[in-house]
């Protein structure tokens, strides 16, 4: 799946929910089978307890009660402009915000991977407008459980810490980062 993104372009219309705080809106996806899906986008309110400044942006589809489904599956009929919606309202909430960080983590390998490619592949035109960064944390642990590191064990591994990342940069699946953005 090639993901393009350009979101000075190509976007869905974003629906705020607050109008002065761009921390949450939501925005429609059609899908290939001819459905359309409502998708949430929200900015955590208080920073990562390890990392002060992150701020977690969560994304996906809305359960019934209004909170994301992040685990969900989706066939979106433009990744790429749902991609670039999700970008759009990111770098919107940092140009008012420009202190703060906004970190998304993959609910699993998979999805980090995901992310990992599309960061990659639209590499040029996000560090023209955003600073990328890895973040090397606990988090991983919880992925793949205590099993994942052999012994001696890497404490520097798990530490909380922005790695710069890299063009065409090669990370192993098992070792993909949670991923933050600032302007």
């Amino acid at each position: 799946m090639a993901i393009a993104v350009n979101f000075e372009e190509d976007f869905f219309e974003l629906k705020p929910l607050f109008q002065n705080e761009n921390k949450i809106a939501t925005f429609e996806s059609p899908q290939i089978d001819g459905s359309t899906k409502l998708l949430k986008i929200e900015i955590d309110n208080e920073a990562h307890p390890l990392l002060p400044d992150v701020y977690n942006l969560a994304f996906g589809p809305v359960d019934r009660k209004g909170n994301i489904d992040d685990s969900a599956r989706l066939r979106h009929k433009d990744y790429s402009k749902v991609f670039s919606t999700i970008v759009l309202h990111a770098g919107m909430y940092l140009s008012r915000n420009r202190e703060h960080f906004l970190g998304i983590d993959g609910s699993s390998n998979g999805r980090a991977y995901l992310y990992y490619r599309f960061i990659q592949r639209n590499f040029d035109y996000l560090t023209s407008r955003f600073n990328i960064y890895g973040l090397k944390y606990y988090v991983r642990i919880t992925r793949f459980g205590k099993t994942q590191y052999q012994n001696p064990f890497n404490f520097r591994d798990i530490l909380p810490d922005f790695v710069l990342i890299a063009k065409d940069e090669k990370i192993l699946d098992e070792l993909m980062y949670n991923y933050s953005f600032s302007v």
